[in-house]
């Protein structure tokens, strides 16, 4: 039987659809007066996203576990919800996560391994925030001001230490590893907001 695919699996679709909503998400209320923003949004937080969903997946296949993105419907219908009724100055991204298993029954992740896999996005955006920093220090310009933002939004959201977020996962695994990634997304955001 062939194999499908990558951009036909349902793992693609999910992805892109969260994509899709979580851009609009970002992009509400200034694609009201200015449409083709929602563009920018999309390929910003593409990057952000995209990037920040296949790190988390690829530490954990190099931990020999399945591992594939899933949309939580529900998170992206909140999302959309909360940016409409608070005119885009709440936002809520929680679209989906990476779900991963152990192939082997008799071999269950560690507290290491996950805390690992949890970290691994937020290390990604972190670093995209940073050359998005970077390039507006060098050439100032609002793609590069926005990007900066929604890196660091998508790292400090990602690491509020409650439910299913990455931050329980990375606190777990190490309260000084959490404190530095959190302290870093937070800096980097207060630096956009009052030097740009």
């Amino acid at each position: 039987m062939a194999k499908t695919h990558w951009l036909f699996s349902r793992e693609a679709k999910e992805i892109i659809i969260s994509m899709v909503a979580l851009s609009l998400v970002f992009s509400y209320p200034d694609i009201l007066s200015n449409p083709m923003f929602f563009f920018v949004s999309l390929l910003v937080l593409g990057v952000g996203f995209i990037g920040h969903e296949m790190m988390h997946r690829q530490v954990a296949r190099k931990y020999g576990f399945w591992a594939e993105y899933r949309m939580w419907p529900q998170g992206l219908l909140l999302a959309l919800l909360f940016a409409i009724a608070s005119n885009g100055s709440i936002m809520f991204a929680a679209p989906g996560a990476v779900m991963f298993a152990s192939l082997n029954p008799l071999r269950k992740p560690n507290k290491k391994e996950i805390g690992k896999i949890g970290i691994a996005g937020t290390v990604f955006n972190l670093v995209v925030m940073s050359l998005f920093i970077i390039m507006n220090l060098m050439l100032p310009n609002r793609i590069f001001t926005y990007g900066a933002m929604v890196n660091g939004w998508l790292a400090f959201f990602n690491l509020i230490p409650f439910g299913p977020l990455d931050g329980r996962k990375v606190m777990v695994w190490s309260r000084v590893i959490w404190l530095v990634a959190i302290a870093g997304a937070v800096a980097g955001m207060a630096l956009v907001i009052f030097a740009f």
